[in-house]
């Protein structure tokens, strides 16, 4: 190798993947030492030395590409590209690391790294005098492509622990990353582990403050005026070169705009809830925000609206009413707006509240969509539904011997294509397991790491796929006790009618027990005189039709009559 390459030319490659890799022992002047030292060995002439701060994973690299467009301006000019080892390279695999070595030695290019594993090709003809394409070949192939592959597996290994690590992190509460403006980083002991919250930052936490504050009883533009006056500018971050090994300036330190207020305003963390994409819903921090959550929903004006929940949790809103400070869809204050239609369109009722002159409520449900307003007062309204509903009767005890009796047929039903499915699952299994055994043996037979690396993949996928199919089986299983105790819940409904439809505080849930109780969801009218299509279990009881079949205005509608 080193006959083979006295007096020719040749560029170094240096890589690290961040600043912190750097501080580890492995930065750039690191590696030239090392790349320099082998073109000194092998008498090689550098040419060029390229740095970049990337990582290895990409298949798109700026730097990659730059040393292909030098070779291709310094046409036969460059032999050798050094670098410290094959994870310097590329970390993406034997088929990135083939890739560009085969992209290279199509322009005349070898490599070189430090460690000394790639060997240079061998003619197996040479003796011979003669040259075939599959005669060359490579001594260290396999030892390359096994460390190309070792790099990625490495880097796939580092990445979920850290991942993983910073995801259980911020599902806690906890801070990662760079601060948000307004707050520092501080660490902190929990369970004798280090860990990362956000603490006011004494500069610039009054700036963010004041906009929330000011949110409330200012305009925008009064906000932004006040503060610049006060001196905010945002706050300065550095500029760094392509590669990332120097400043070369720096950017921020620009006054407040409308544009950035607005923007800044409806950032939840702020208020101490975070949004972070990791969580499958919004979560209350492990430390106070810079502002309450009351504060919060005052200055975005019912645009955005954090609902904190009895059992401790949040939720993000929108579309409220900053007045009530009420959700305008799913308003609990009307629960019952969506189930019972109006008596002329036959849409859902709204709901709503006017005020008088003295600041006093009046809650509504109403509707107007092209007809004449009809308003019922909220407190008509819900004495006509419970007087409704505390006269629903269930017709007899037969209907609950049907029903336990369908859904026992359904069970067995479903039983036998349990059973049937766990013949099927047992066969495959047999058939994987068949696989497998090959596989092994395969593996076995083999000393190619690329091969047995493969086969390995290969088995743990059939056990992944074993497992799910299981998995799969056990979630879709009844057992014969769900039956009954399923039977025991709709009877204790059926009997409780006004805990079920009128005081139930989750509305979908509200909404799924009236399409149970009626054929078509009933409209106010058919509530007052007693004439919804009720579902086969219910009936009216015979009062209630006495009572009602003298009636002869509906009470509570008021035509025409916008409050």
């Amino acid at each position: 190798m080193v006959d083979n390459l006295k007096n020719k030319n040749s560029i170094i490659l240096l890589r690290i993947s961040s600043p912190k890799q750097a501080q580890q022992g492995d930065s750039f002047d690191d590696q030239e030492k090392i790349g320099q030292g082998i073109a000194d060995r092998l008498n090689l002439t550098v040419l060029k030395v390229f740095k970049e701060q990337f990582s290895g994973r990409k298949n798109e690299r700026p730097v990659i590409d730059e040393i292909f467009d030098y070779i291709k301006h310094n046409s036969k000019k460059v032999d050798v590209l050094i670098f410290r080892a094959i994870d310097r390279f590329t970390r993406s695999g034997t088929l990135g690391y083939e890739t560009l070595k085969q992209r290279l030695a199509d322009c005349g290019v070898q490599l070189i790294d430090g460690h000394g594993i790639i060997q240079p090709s061998k003619n197996t003809l040479e003796h011979l005098g003669v040259e075939y394409s599959w005669s060359k070949i490579f001594p260290s192939e396999i030892t390359e492509l096994v460390m190309a592959q070792q790099g990625k597996s490495e880097i796939n290994q580092i990445l979920t622990r850290m991942i993983g690590a910073e995801i259980n992190l911020v599902r806690e509460g906890f801070q990662i990353g760079c601060p948000n403006d307004g707050f520092l980083n501080e660490r902190i002991f929990v369970e004798n582990k280090k860990k990362v919250i956000q603490v006011p930052d004494p500069k610039r936490a009054k700036f963010y403050i004041k906009m929330f504050e000011m949110s409330a009883t200012h305009t925008d533009q009064e906000i932004v005026d006040h503060l610049n006056d006060q001196g905010f500018k945002s706050k300065i971050h550095k500029k760094w070169s392509r590669i990332k090994d120097k400043v070369i300036g720096y950017t921020g330190g620009i006054k407040l705009t409308v544009k950035r207020l607005q923007s800044i305003r409806q950032k939840p963390i702020y208020c101490g809830v975070n949004t972070e994409k990791w969580l499958a819903k919004p979560i209350k921090t492990q430390y106070p925000g810079l502002v309450s959550i009351d504060t919060f929903n005052k200055a975005n004006r019912g645009k955005l609206f954090i609902q904190e929940n009895k059992d401790g949790s949040v939720e993000i809103l929108k579309d409220c009413n900053p007045h009530q400070l009420k959700r305008m869809r799913d308003n609990p204050l009307f629960p019952h707006k969506g189930v019972i239609m109006c008596p002329v369109c036959r849409m859902p009722l709204l709901g709503s509240s006017s005020k008088n002159k003295r600041k006093n409520s009046f809650p509504f449900y109403h509707c107007s969509r092209n007809h004449k307003y009809v308003g019922i007062s909220k407190k008509e309204f819900e004495k006509q539904l419970t007087n409704f509903v505390s006269n629903l009767k269930y017709k007899d005890e037969r209907f609950f011997k049907a029903l336990e009796a369908t859904l026992m047929n359904k069970y067995r039903q479903k039983e036998k294509e349990l059973g049937e499915f766990s013949v099927k699952v047992g066969i495959n299994v047999i058939e994987l397991e068949k696989q497998k055994k090959q596989k092994i043996e395969a593996y076995t037979s083999t000393q190619n790491e690329i091969i047995r690396t493969e086969i390995e993949k290969q088995i743990n996928d059939l056990h992944q796929q074993i497992e799910d199919t299981r998995k799969n089986r056990n979630n879709i299983e009844i057992q014969e006790n769900d039956i009954h105790s399923f039977v025991a819940y709709v009877k204790n409904l059926m009997e409780h009618p006004v805990e079920m439809l009128i005081k139930q505080e989750n509305i979908p849930t509200l909404k799924g027990l009236f399409s149970l109780v009626f054929d078509e969801l009933p409209t106010y009218e058919e509530i007052v005189n007693g004439t919804p299509k009720l579902s086969l279990p219910f009936k009216l009881s015979e009062e209630f039709r006495t009572s009602k079949s003298s009636l002869v205005t509906l009470p509570g509608i008021e035509p025409g009559f916008e409050p």
